[in-house]
């Protein structure tokens, strides 16, 4: 009897132990099947039906690494971070060798602002699979959060090389090269943004700015008119397409530009004192003083408008109405060379030369480069009969490359270099 029993009690545990067994593979099976549903559902972005999902999953096996790190992705989709980290951590806990896991973490420490420690998850996921195009990309955005624009160009270089349709890796990298004053870096990642996306009105119209900061006026104006092909309603892009052709000497086409701005409202201040430079290099003197009017309407302590109306009133040799304008300049900005100066030229031209010096005087004070300031006081010193002081000026004016002081020199000095000691 006693034989039969411990056989008996044998075979029982022997049943008890298969019937675990087959309780524990049916548990994770079950488990398997809900992450590949947790998962279909995270790529349909139903990230709160996958996060219950993934739940599940976890209860049925609650090693399974997969379901961990579905409950974080699905946590991050949804805002979750501080719980979706938790969960990725177990998740890298169980399997150290995921390169997934270490992305999301990187993902989420971003989110939590800590680039350092999405850096170095980042590294981990590229190290594990040095193809992770998506690892490389936010590693770059990591980087320059941290303003590391140089190794983050390095890495959205890499995501481009990796993933050609990663439009943000073109975005990202032309903004990091852009914070390196790398323009015609920047520029070169826009052409090639282009042939991805041939149709990326914003692409045209960043291209233009950055091509009108390094000079190419040909190439913005290409890249505004572009724009504004795709978008005629783009009225920023037409203000700036007005400023390249006001550049270019085009101003009948400036005037039709800020004529649109001006219509819409747009920059309206800029737009009206942009116009009426146009207008006064088309020498519509009374166009232009009527648009500067306007400026200060708005704007009444705008310097440069003052000025400008001054600069006016002398083209129309009324220099006594342009006194007013550069007294009222000089008010509002002390430290307005050009003002002092263009005063000094108008009581110059009004036989005031006691008056103008000091002008000239302070305009070369504030600004001891400017060879007319030197030029024109020599002028006043001449008609007051100070001429050793006059051909000390004309001297320093044509040292700064004021080619107009020789002749002056020639008759008045007697020699073409005085010294200026």
């Amino acid at each position: 009897m006693s034989r039969k029993f411990l056989t008996f009690s044998t075979l029982v545990l022997v049943l008890l132990v298969i019937t675990a067994a087959v309780l524990q593979l049916s548990r994770k099976f079950i488990s398997r099947n809900m992450v590949t549903r947790g998962f279909s559902s995270l790529e349909e972005e139903k990230y709160a039906e996958s996060y219950t999902i993934f739940e599940k999953a976890a209860k049925w096996h609650g090693k399974s690494s997969a379901a961990l790190l579905g409950m974080g992705e699905a946590g991050y989709h949804l805002s979750q971070y501080d719980k979706a980290l938790e969960h990725v951590n177990r998740s890298i806990r169980i399997d150290s060798l995921a390169p997934e896991a270490f992305f999301y973490r990187g993902l989420i420490h971003l989110k939590l602002e800590d680039k350092p420690g999405a850096i170095l998850d980042f590294s981990r996921t590229i190290g594990f699979d040095s193809l992770h195009a998506q690892a490389y990309y936010h590693r770059g955005v990591a980087r320059a959060g941290l303003a590391d624009f140089k190794g983050s160009v390095d890495d959205y270089r890499k995501a481009m090389a990796l993933d050609g349709k990663n439009i943000e890796a073109y975005l990202k990298s032309i903004e990091a090269k852009s914070a390196l004053d790398d323009f015609k870096g920047a520029i070169s990642d826009y052409d090639k943004l282009l042939t991805v996306d041939l149709n990326n009105e914003e692409a045209y119209v960043n291209r233009g700015y950055l091509k009108l900061n390094i000079g190419d006026l040909d190439g913005a104006l290409a890249d505004f008119n572009k724009a504004l092909v795709m978008n005629p309603a783009n009225i920023d892009v037409a203000f700036n397409r007005g400023a390249v052709y006001a550049r270019k000497g085009d101003f009948n086409s400036a005037v039709t530009d800020f004529s649109k701005a001006i219509e819409k409202k747009h920059k309206l201040s800029k737009a009206y004192y942009n116009r009426a430079l146009a207008y006064l290099n088309l020498r519509k003197l009374n166009e232009s003083i009527r648009d500067l009017k306007e400026v200060v309407r708005d704007e009444p302590e705008n310097a440069e408008a003052f000025l400008t109306m001054g600069v006016i009133n002398s083209m129309k040799q009324d220099f006594t109405a342009s006194l007013t304008y550069y007294d009222k300049a000089i008010d509002i900005n002390p430290s307005f060379a050009e003002a002092y100066f263009n005063r000094g030229v108008s009581r110059g031209n009004l036989n005031m030369h006691n008056e103008a010096i000091p002008d000239y005087n302070k305009a070369i004070e504030l600004r001891d480069d400017y060879p007319e300031a030197y030029y024109s006081r020599a002028i006043s010193e001449l008609n007051l009969q100070q001429t050793t002081k006059a051909c000390k000026d004309l001297n320093k004016a044509r040292e700064l490359g004021f080619r107009s002081a020789e002749e002056l020199l020639s008759i008045h000095c007697g020699q073409q270099t005085v010294t200026s000691n």
